[in-house]
């Protein structure tokens, strides 16, 4: 196998996503089963939220400046012309010498402008005292206090989560188009692989990179229809590509792209007649990369060491995602972070370590053994390292890429 020599990370984003067709498919998805579906479009507020002013406690809705002087010793008493229930309405209007005994929720009448409490009144043969002063608009809900009607209340791109459900519904939506995100594929490559729940032969190691990358994108929103492991065969594996090719947008398989005599990636996209965009890229961890083209669906094939994994899906897949649907909302975030500690460990190639980062500082931890996936549990972003960048000390400026 000729060894070719890697490309920088920015122009192996730009082969892949020259290869990726934006597509323009949008779901229409009751809410009931709209969770975790992602909002194909801006979504704006067709009416007010309440649409009318409403009681906020149970008492009695008054006009305020009728009740300035009102004391215990010298309450105010007024008529109470009716009882609102929530759900009532009164279209008749109320003179500023009665009120409406009401219930939170219920529709104020017009023409009253606060609603005191219960507690702080006295009720006999249809009149009211009130025993004290109410400002006007106390406990009083306006029309479209809670959402006003044409404001921008779900941003295109959100991944809709119970309480974006519950603003639909209280704005009456039964429906929401939503994206059709990417159906993936994800093939594991490994004679060492054992399936999880089964003990281990001498030998043997239980696969992650799967499972990861699985529960990954489905937090991305992204549907997996198929994971699945094999063993290093060419043949074998060939074919299993070649039946799954037609059911994905995209294909991802894990491990057998080095140059071990059991990476048989090389042999499985020769065989296909796939095109190779290209192999190896300018850094660590996750340089032996292999992407190509097949039946006009992207394959990235990515190493098995779960930490390399874990980096080149971030930093390749995503781009990926946004080419496909034709938005940058799911783009990595970048920030720049104070370092915290040194990291004492010099960079002759690109390299992306796993960090921790909090309010415009960041942490690194043991860089450990590159091929430990539990390194990575603390983490929550990767700084982003320069080659030949020298050992970096605690107060350097340094990019992180949040996972």
């Amino acid at each position: 196998m000729k060894l070719q020599y890697p490309i920088e990370l920015e122009e192996a984003v730009r082969l892949l996503t020259n290869q990726v067709c934006t597509q323009g498919q949008i779901l229409t998805v009751p809410l009931e089963r709209a969770l975790g579906y992602h909002a194909a479009r801006d979504i704006y507020a067709p009416i007010d939220v309440p649409t009318f002013n409403r009681a906020g406690v149970d008492g009695y809705a008054l006009l305020s400046g009728r009740c300035e002087s009102a004391t215990m010793e010298k309450p105010v008493v007024l008529c109470v012309q009716d009882e609102l229930m929530a759900g009532d309405f009164r279209r008749d209007p109320v003179d500023d010498a009665q009120c409406v005994r009401i219930m939170t929720g219920a529709p104020i009448p017009n023409g009253l402008d606060a609603v005191i409490r219960q507690e702080e009144t006295n009720q006999d043969d249809g009149n009211v005292e009130v025993f004290s002063p109410v400002k006007p608009f106390a406990n009083y809900g306006r029309i479209g206090e809670d959402i006003s009607k044409g404001r921008l209340v779900i941003s295109a791109f959100t991944k809709l989560a119970p309480v974006h459900i519950g603003v639909l519904a209280s704005l009456g939506l039964s429906a929401v188009d939503a994206l059709c995100l990417p159906r993936v594929g994800l093939l594991s490559s490994g004679s060492e692989l054992a399936q999880l729940g089964q003990p281990l032969a001498p030998g043997q190691i239980y696969c992650s990179n799967r499972h990861y990358l699985a529960a990954k994108l489905c937090q991305l929103g992204a549907e997996v229809v198929l994971s699945e492991q094999h063993r290093d065969d060419v043949d074998e594996f060939a074919a299993l590509i070649e039946r799954s090719v037609g059911d994905v947008d995209f294909l991802i398989t894990t491990g057998a792209v080095s140059v071990g005599k059991k990476d048989i990636m090389h042999d499985v996209i020769r065989k296909l007649g796939a095109k190779q965009l290209f192999w190896r890229i300018n850094m660590r961890p996750g340089t032996p990369v292999l992407a190509s083209m097949y039946r006009g669906k992207p394959i990235l094939s990515l190493s098995g060491n779960p930490l390399a994994a874990l980096t080149t899906f971030e930093l390749l897949f995503r781009p990926m995602l946004c080419a496909f649907l034709g938005s940058d909302a799911y783009a990595s975030k970048r920030n720049k972070a104070v370092l915290m500690n040194d990291l004492h460990k010099e960079n002759r190639q690109r390299r992306f370590v796993g960090a921790r980062y909090e309010d415009g500082r960041v942490w690194v931890g043991s860089l450990g053994k590159s091929s430990v996936l539990s390194n990575m549990l603390d983490c929550n972003c990767m700084i982003d390292i320069e080659a030949d960048t020298p050992m970096l000390q605690k107060g350097s400026t340094v990019e992180v890429i949040m996972l």
